[in-house]
Order: structure tokens, then C-alpha cells, then sequence
């Protein structure tokens, strides 16, 4: 499927700048930030989400609040890679609440994980069911994250 690639003049950076930062800014607020009328300013932020530029509107909630205070950077290998074969573990990650990311990558891993979880018995269970009773997965390695130092979400604009 080809992505529309939507031309972005400088007021749709310069919103998509500041939701970036705040999205639950009042949009008469993110007007006057921008320089145009509140319709007007309504009418480019719909117009951004209807062609896919703004995926969603989320809230950014801390894990340790939901007592899932370890997170864990987890690569695989799986051992064949067609869509047949990946099909059931992807079916499981994307069904897994604990997974919050799953990128599939190039390279010797076939793709890479990032789940939040509440303590080393709940991260064991779930590498039992995820990974080890998979005959799929090759190998995994999991990172513990000691301390965050950067986590944005924010795409950088020029």
C-alpha cells in the first residue's frame, strides 16, 4: 500500500510541532500559537488527521504508576521468516498488553521488543509463553533497562 506522502507547508509544522509537545492543547490556544483563526486552525488539524499525518491522539503514561516498573528491550531471531511462519508470533505480540512496541528490523534479528512489565516472574512467564514454546523463535535476548535517558516521541521537524 503506497503512503500518501502529503506535502506539509510550514503552519502544518509548526502545529504538528507544538501537539507534538501538547496534544490536549485547547485548539483556540494552538491557534494563536500558530497565527490562524480557530476554524481555520480546526480545519488543518482535521485535515492532518485525515490523511494519516496524525495517527492518533494519546496520552503518555508512566509505567511505574501502573506498577510495571521494569522494562525490557527484548530482540528475536526467528528461524524461517515468511509471513506464514511469522504470522502466529506476530498474531501473539500484537495481542500481548505488556508488549507497548514491536518493531520488525534488518540484520541478524528478525525484530525487536519493548514490553513493561511488574517483576522478573511476570517477565519469566511471559518469555515461557512468548518465546521459549515458540518454535519459530531461534534465539532472544533481553536488555534490562536500568535508567531511561531520552524518550520522545516527537518526529523532529524542521
Amino acid at each position: 500500500m503506497k503512503q500518501d506522502t502529503t506535502k506539509l507547508d510550514k503552519i502544518d509544522k509548526h502545529i504538528l510541532k507544538e501537539l507534538q509537545v501538547r496534544a490536549d492543547i485547547p485548539n483556540k490556544e494552538l491557534a494563536e500559537i500558530v497565527g490562524l483563526s480557530p476554524s481555520a486552525c480546526l480545519r488543518r488539524v482535521s485535515h492532518l488527521k485525515k490523511k494519516g499525518v496524525i495517527r492518533r491522539i494519546v496520552a503518555l503514561v508512566d509505567p511505574a504508576h501502573l506498577d510495571r516498573r521494569l522494562t525490557a528491550i527484548i530482540t528475536v531471531r526467528l528461524v524461517r521468516h515468511g509471513p506464514e511462519y511469522r504470522r502466529d508470533f506476530l498474531k501473539r505480540i500484537r495481542n500481548e498488553p505488556t508488549v507497548s512496541q514491536c518493531y520488525m528490523v534488518s540484520g541478524d534479528t528478525s525484530c525487536v521488543l519493548i514490553m513493561h512489565v511488574a517483576d522478573m516472574e511476570e517477565y519469566t512467564e511471559l518469555a515461557d509463553r512468548l518465546f521459549h514454546e515458540d518454535k519459530n523463535v531461534a534465539t532472544f535476548t533481553t536488555h534490562l533497562v536500568m535508567n531511561t535517558i531520552k524518550m520522545e516521541t516527537a518526529i523532529a521537524l524542521e
